[in-house]
């Protein structure tokens, strides 16, 4: 960074005019310290404030003490309905998880402080903030609104990789919950890193349903979402990564409850949807029973794809 900003945002979600100076102290129109917990100055909204919307997203500058920290842009997630017990526990659950899974280049690194509350000084309101790394790349709504679809070689390579790191979330016995072309960010160094935690919880409770619609399991749509609700979601990113089309957009069979987007999938092996279908199929039950499993079948299917090439 440059040193500049070319302005200061206001914390909190009360406040009618959020944007100040850059030079600003305290927020021009109700007071609040621009400064966050001694370190952060929020540099612009991610997404546009939303009162519906229990969380604002944010660009802030890190103005930590650590040399190697001053001035680089993180990303603030706030909670504002600190209210409700459910929000809380989620945006707890969702800070726990990335400081758990941090350093694994898997998704963004939180430090162990990275999580905190704040009380806002002319306001009864609390926040709850968690400062997360910025990705740097695009998320995958994106590659494909450019590509329209990626190619089997490039969908194995992707698949494989998100599989590892449900492989490291699953055995914290958690759920992901939104696995979703969106939520899926191509970093610089061509690797993917899964985003947005908000939904995470704990696999085998009883929770309000969640998820988005076309990629959410049936059984998470009841409430009852475990590790295998997340190869549902996964295998139906893998129709819209494949074909361009969103699963929802697909014909569902009444009696079976199965998509048909095989006649899609131009130039994808037989080996590699059936793989796909399997991913997706209604019951959980009848999908593959672990990462461990579904990585051992990839690796046989593409020695099969390989072998059946020709020389």
């Amino acid at each position: 960074m440059d040193g500049s900003i070319a302005m200061s945002y206001c914390i909190n979600p009360q406040c009618e005019q959020r944007e100040n100076p850059a030079a600003a102290q305290n927020c021009l129109a109700c007071g609040t310290a621009l400064l966050i917990a001694d370190r952060y100055r929020i540099l612009k909204p991610v997404r546009s404030p939303n009162p519906a919307r229990p969380a604002d997203i944010f660009e802030v500058e890190d103005l930590g003490t650590g040399e190697n920290e001053w001035g680089t842009v993180k990303v603030l997630k706030v909670l504002k309905h600190t209210h409700n017990p459910d929000s809380v526990r989620l945006f707890q659950q969702e800070a726990r998880v990335l400081i758990w899974l941090a350093g694994r280049g898997l998704v963004p690194q939180v430090e162990p402080d990275g999580y905190f509350p704040i009380k806002l000084v002319h306001n009864w309101q609390k926040l709850s903030c968690l400062v997360m790394e910025k990705i740097s790349g695009e998320n995958l709504a994106e590659f494909l609104a450019k590509n329209h679809c990626v190619s089997q070689a490039l969908a194995f390579d992707w698949l494989q990789q998100l599989l590892h790191i449900l492989q490291e979330i699953h055995k914290y016995h958690l759920v992901h919950r939104d696995i979703k072309p969106s939520n899926l960010m191509l970093a610089a160094d061509g690797k993917l890193r899964l985003i947005d935690f908000g939904a995470a919880t704990e696999a085998g409770i009883d929770t309000a349903p969640a998820g988005s619609a076309g990629y959410c399991a049936p059984e998470q749509l009841a409430g009852k979402a475990e590790a295998r609700s997340d190869f549902f979601a996964l295998g139906r990113t893998f129709v819209h990564l494949l074909t361009g089309l969103q699963p929802i957009d697909f014909p569902v069979n009444a009696k079976t409850g199965k998509i048909n987007w095989r006649n899609q999938a131009a130039g994808v092996d037989e080996l590699f949807v059936s793989s796909i279908d399997e991913l997706i199929e209604p019951l959980p039950e009848n999908r593959p029973e672990n990462t461990r499993v579904i990585l051992e079948k990839l690796k046989n299917i593409e020695l099969l794809i390989t072998a059946a090439e020709p020389k």
